[in-house]
């Protein structure tokens, strides 16, 4: 694994985990949540887990981290998510993006406007920022992360939670016909499992909505069944990398 930084628009520089083997010419970007980071446990087990199907890419937010400035709440990470797609095709033909939560609603932006990968798997997203924006700063979703994934957290930093921001509900329908995965748990305490179904239902085709039975949050999903959650990632891959006469490896 290779760490390296990304330079974003604005220049902020992104810090990256490049999973990378040679002769490979497919690539996943994942794009955590807010006060996750690409080094916590979760998300090295999950580029791991996929670095068996094709190269990773594990990024850190803005304002999380090792990458520099500070978290616009989506309003800027859609940018930073194009910067790391242009890195990427210098050296890849097939490029799939995957967001958790707030990453994923910054993804959903971030495709919509650029169409510029072959697949899009967005987990937990929001279908819009008012709904959901004080919970992520309650009690009851913070000091969790804070008890399981360690002192990453007090390396966040925080921008302006009310800057303007694009809402994934009103541009998802512009994915099209880029292929969507929606991966959402019915238990999800923060994301309300309608947003998910809200979402589905105003995207175009090609698309999929998975409910997980008894599923939590975002990473968490992964982490209540690894075996499981990286199943659905890579039977949808090969569906639509199949569809597109691509390979990942």
């Amino acid at each position: 694994m290779i760490k390296t930084v990304v330079e974003s628009w604005d220049k902020t520089k992104i810090a990256v985990n490049h999973f990378k083997q040679e002769g490979r010419n497919a690539v996943i970007i994942i794009c955590h949540g807010f006060s996750m980071s690409k080094d916590a446990k979760p998300f090295l087990n999950l580029s791991n887990d996929l670095f068996e199907l094709c190269d990773v890419i594990s990024m850190d937010q803005r304002g999380h981290g090792e990458s520099e400035g500070v978290f616009s709440f989506s309003s800027k990470e859609h940018e930073d998510i194009k910067a790391v797609i242009d890195y990427t095709k210098e050296s890849y033909r097939y490029v799939y993006l995957m967001g958790f939560s707030l990453g994923a609603a910054s993804s959903v932006i971030q495709v919509a406007k650029n169409k510029n990968v072959n697949g899009l798997i967005i987990i937990s997203s929001p279908l819009s920022f008012n709904k959901i924006e004080n919970r992520f700063l309650d009690k009851g979703a913070l000091v969790p992360g804070i008890q399981k994934f360690g002192n990453h957290l007090f390396r966040l930093r925080l921008g302006n939670i009310f800057a303007k921001k694009i809402n994934p509900i009103d541009v998802i329908d512009e994915i099209s016909p880029i292929p969507l995965l929606i991966i959402q748990g019915d238990k999800d305490p923060i994301i309300f499992k309608q947003h998910a179904e809200i979402l589905y239902q105003k995207a175009k085709e090609p698309k999929k909505l998975i409910i997980i039975e008894d599923g939590l949050h975002a990473e968490e999903l992964y982490r209540q069944n690894p075996k499981y959650f990286i199943g659905l990632c890579i039977s949808w891959l090969k569906e639509i990398d199949e569809n597109q006469l691509g390979t990942c490896v």
